[in-house]
């Protein structure tokens, strides 16, 4: 069935989603196998069946999904807010759903961090007039790895910046290094939804999908959490949407796209599992304990819940943050 599913939807996704697709799947089949099952958003949970999709979520809001990549937009009687085109034929797509939705056009697109994989596409918003918006340490990252795909942003930021567009606003922050070095948080108003491009991922709280954790400024990355939690409590903020497809399954057993969004205390239980984890590698090192022994002697099995919750994975990670102990990073 799997195989099958994979062979309908390759030939509309570029091959890097279809890659990523067949990591979820292959989760979701654990999943199944381990009879992990998100009740509370069972029910919303779509099939696992188009390339495509797009979500209302609620006061001109919307998460588009392209395989297991999500963008969102803003509909304004004034225009439209794009974040993150993700790559061309996802843009291609992305316009034909807003088109649906509004005739009015594409004014922004906004970058939540510099991987091509989030910023790669835009052309078709920018040949329609749009101007791009990033961090500006996002701008220098794309400046100093050029690509053809990807448009330079028009205007950059260093902490924050806000788009008032008809009856929409997008307030961009950013809180210093976490995923990457300009990975930016978004509100959009009036929904009052926080979205996360990564490090999030409703609507449960989750391990890393890369266990070598790559992308991660682990030096800064409770400090980012709290500052997060800070501001989100400040704004009342009650719910986030994930920049990433969850994949859990339905009542008959198949794989599905579980919603976008989830409770704001996402964050805190992400802060939660980052402390603890870090700082059983912490006090390991600390006792002068060897690389090779730690990963088999620390216990997490209290987030054993978390979506994609694997020992295996657990190891590599108590090795990549043993590094940031002993060489500082």
């Amino acid at each position: 069935m799997i195989s099958t599913l994979l062979s309908d939807l390759d030939a509309g996704l570029p091959a890097r989603a279809v890659a990523r697709l067949a990591v979820l799947i292959g989760f979701a089949a654990m999943l199944v196998c381990q009879s992990m099952v998100i009740a509370h958003a069972q029910n919303a949970a779509a099939p696992l069946t188009s390339s495509y999709e797009t979500e209302d979520l609620g006061d001109g809001l919307y998460a588009f999904r392209a395989g297991v990549e999500r963008s969102f937009f803003l509909v304004s009687e004034e225009g439209v807010v794009v974040i993150d085109p993700l790559n061309v034929e996802a843009a291609q797509a992305l316009r034909a759903e807003i088109t649906k939705r509004t005739d009015q056009p594409v004014k922004y697109v906004v970058y939540s961090n510099s991987f091509f994989e989030r910023s790669s596409g835009g052309q078709i918003f920018k040949d329609d007039g749009a101007q791009f918006i990033a961090q500006e340490k996002c701008a220098e990252n794309l400046l100093e790895t050029p690509r053809t795909d990807v448009v330079m942003p028009d205007v950059t930021f260093t902490d924050s910046h806000v788009i008032v567009l008809g009856d929409q606003t997008l307030e961009m922050r950013y809180f210093g290094p976490s995923f990457g070095n300009c990975f930016t948080v978004m509100v959009a108003r009036p929904a009052n939804v926080m979205l996360f491009s990564n490090i999030v991922s409703p609507p449960k709280a989750s391990l890393p999908a890369d266990p070598t954790l790559a992308n991660y400024s682990l030096y800064s990355l409770i400090g980012f959490f709290k500052v997060v939690e800070a501001f989100a409590a400040k704004g009342e903020i009650e719910t986030v949407a994930g920049g990433y497809a969850t994949i859990g399954r339905g009542e008959d057993g198949n794989p599905v796209i579980l919603p976008s969004t989830g409770p704001i205390s996402l964050v805190g239980e992400q802060r939660i599992f980052w402390e603890t984890l870090l700082g059983a590698v912490k006090a390991a090192y600390d006792q002068g304990m060897p690389a090779r022994v730690i990963p088999k002697r620390i216990d997490m099995s209290q987030f054993s819940e978390y979506a994609g919750y694997d020992e295996r994975s657990l190891q590599i990670m108590t090795r990549r943050i043993y590094s940031l102990y002993r060489i500082g990073r």
